[in-house]
């Protein structure tokens, strides 16, 4: 027997090991080894009023810090029985979809682009390929700057509380983002297909794959969660009942199942379930790809992202101009202070981020349970991994490595989320 160990895989979120038992050449096992500790912020939010608990969640990455934000808020509005206005969720979905430009151009050019051109970090390629550095950077600053302007700040967003915002953009900024938003929508489309046309390798996942869905919009902020495999549709509310969690002793993030299986969520799933309600130009550079529908290959993961960010750049024009034009209130609206559960869930970046709360007659919470998208994508990671490392045991170790690697790029986990 002997042991393969890419320690601190680098280009991802967080710290993690991958572990590939072998016995002779033969792969017996493959492990993602999660070393970050626990944060606990489960148990953090318990004891603090209501209206905190958004700031402190939000805590939990710095880079989906809006969808922690949001979809805390969602439930703890839904244990309040408050009702927010459409102009409310207009902004919140812009605040959304700032993280979906900062995340997926960070992990597209930075962390998975070097895998693909031969280079070990994003500096080499800053000297090699400057245009591709600098259309990322140029699309990260994108969303560093619509979050703020909606949020208040980059990360941990600070206008948005319980029943609507504090402030709202200046109307003028927000159409000088509208016309920025929809220049970008290029920018996005080149990266889409650079991304098709790096080489990946023939795989297919054998778990299932979950996604918010909606009958009229791609669903990232309100819907139900819908599976791609059995093509059940269950209510948010339900998410404790369909997602099991379980805790292994060489990882410190928990791993989920749905059904007895393991799935996955992110840009694949969501492209699969509801690639009909993309914007125009994102639907037709998914059209002008190989990427099939209900396609299972996790490699192209990467491509979905991309073709996010062509949905992310036009919808958000589309919401800018709602906002400049239909007028409405997103002031906090009046609600009253009881005793109550609630649940509420987006799709961040990286997949479906689950928050519930239970808050006493004062206002106080009780009890917080949370499922991170990572926390549902490990088990299915590491079944790909197993039914992948087969696949090129024979090649030789650098390359096999590089191979287990991009499969785990591919997923763009946050193990520092997983072990929130």
């Amino acid at each position: 027997m002997s042991l393969i160990s890419v320690e601190h895989v680098a280009r991802i979120e967080g710290h993690g090991t991958i572990s590939v038992e072998l016995e002779g050449s033969s792969v017996k096992d493959v492990r993602m080894d999660v070393v970050e500790p626990a944060r606990f912020f489960e148990s953090m939010v318990v004891g603090r009023r209501f209206d905190e608990v958004s700031l402190i969640t939000s805590r939990i990455c710095g880079i989906c810090s809006p969808n922690h934000a949001v979809t805390s808020l969602k439930a703890i509005e839904n244990a309040l029985g408050v009702q927010v206005s459409e102009r409310t969720k207009l902004l919140r979905k812009l605040l959304v979809y700032g993280s979906y430009l900062q995340n997926h151009a960070t992990h597209l050019y930075i962390f998975a682009a070097p895998d693909f051109v031969g280079l070990p970090s994003v500096f080499p390629l800053a000297q090699t390929h400057p245009d591709v550095v600098e259309r990322a950077l140029k699309i990260k600053k994108m969303g560093n700057e619509l979050t703020t302007l909606v949020g208040g700040r980059p990360v941990h967003p600070v206008t948005a509380v319980v029943g609507g915002f504090t402030i709202e953009p200046d109307p003028r900024e927000l159409a000088r983002f509208r016309d920025m938003l929809a220049a970008l929508v290029d920018d996005a489309v080149v990266t889409t297909h650079l991304f098709d046309s790096f080489e990946v390798p023939t795989f297919a996942t054998s778990g299932d794959m979950l996604a918010m869905v909606s009958e009229d919009d791609y669903a990232i902020y309100d819907g139900e969660i819908g599976s791609l495999d059995m093509g059940w549709r269950r209510p948010v509310s339900e998410y404790q009942q369909f997602i099991n969690e379980e805790v292994f002793a060489h990882s410190n993030a928990k791993h989920s199942t749905s059904g007895g299986r393991s799935f996955m969520v992110g840009s694949l799933p969501r492209v699969n379930l509801s690639r009909d309600k993309l914007m125009p130009r994102a639907a037709e550079t998914l059209a002008s790809l190989g990427i099939v529908p209900s396609e299972k290959n996790t490699f192209y993961n990467n491509v979905c992202q991309a073709v996010e960010l062509i949905d992310a750049c036009e919808r958000c024009v589309a919401y800018c101009d709602r906002l400049l034009n239909d007028g409405g209130s997103s002031e906090p609206v009046d609600f009253a202070i009881k005793a109550g559960a609630g649940v509420g869930a987006t799709e961040a970046p990286r997949g479906t981020v689950y928050h519930g709360y239970a808050i006493d007659d004062d206002g106080f919470v009780t009890r917080g349970n949370i499922i991170t998208p990572t926390a549902q994508n490990l088990g299915n990671l590491e079944a790909d991994m197993r039914a992948f490392a087969p696949t090129i045991a024979d090649a030789p170790r650098e390359e096999f490595i590089l191979g287990m690697e991009k499969m785990v790029r591919a997923y763009d986990p946050c193990l520092s989320c997983s072990v929130h």
